[in-house]
């Protein structure tokens, strides 16, 4: 008898042995910053009757993140850039920039996202999520001039998305990785012109994320 009970204690406490270790929880908040190319798109301003035909840029991009659950978070991002343009005035004759002119204008997002990671708790694993908020085109200004072009503040569109990557996490508290997002903008275009498509803000972008 006393030989079997030993024989029991001794799997049981080898099968405790080879049990995995827990995995060590998310923290409850993320801040990050990344840098990112946004690709060239054209639209037409209501407003304006101007043609914006816009070439590459880089976005800076700060994000604040809260941890749902293990891998899943909630947050919210806000986007710069300073973006070249050809700006084609409705006016070939008046205003600033008659005909069309070499341009600068701001794009700025403000927008809130989920975000979810495959994989395991550590090393590489893939990253999947949407994103909707609001975009603004504004301060466009002739390159050469200066001068400011219409519209100054331009309005709040609009805007959702979807977001697909991968991260490499370095520790339970920083993490590095590489997205693409895909952003739908509802700009109100000119009433002039028909058949036109949504613009869209394809950005590629690789930043780091700090745990706290």
């Amino acid at each position: 008898m006393v030989l079997l009970l030993a024989t029991a204690s001794a799997a049981s406490h080898a099968q405790i042995g080879r049990q995995r270790p827990a995995t060590a929880a998310d923290p409850g908040y993320w801040v990050g910053l990344s840098i990112g190319y946004v690709s060239g798109i054209t639209t037409t301003d209501d407003a304006t009757g101007a043609t914006w035909v816009f070439g590459y840029t880089s976005q800076l991009r700060a994000t604040v993140e809260k941890t749902i659950s293990q891998g899943i978070t909630a947050g919210l991002a806000a986007g710069y850039s300073s973006a070249p343009l050809t700006y084609r005035s409705a006016s070939q004759f008046n205003g600033a920039c008659p005909g069309a002119c070499q341009a600068n204008a701001d794009i700025t997002q403000y927008l809130v996202f989920v975000r979810a990671a495959s994989g395991s708790a550590s090393g590489f694993g893939g990253t999947f999520g949407a994103e909707a908020g609001v975009t603004q085109f504004s301060k466009f200004r002739d390159r050469a001039t200066k001068t400011s072009l219409d519209p100054a503040d331009g309005s709040y569109d609009p805007t959702f998305g979807f977001v697909a990557g991968f991260r490499y996490r370095m520790s339970r508290l920083s993490e590095l990785y590489v997205d693409q997002s895909y952003d739908f903008v509802l700009h109100k275009q000119s009433s002039s012109v028909t058949n036109q498509e949504v613009p869209r803000l394809l950005t590629f972008r690789g930043g780091i994320r700090f745990g706290i």
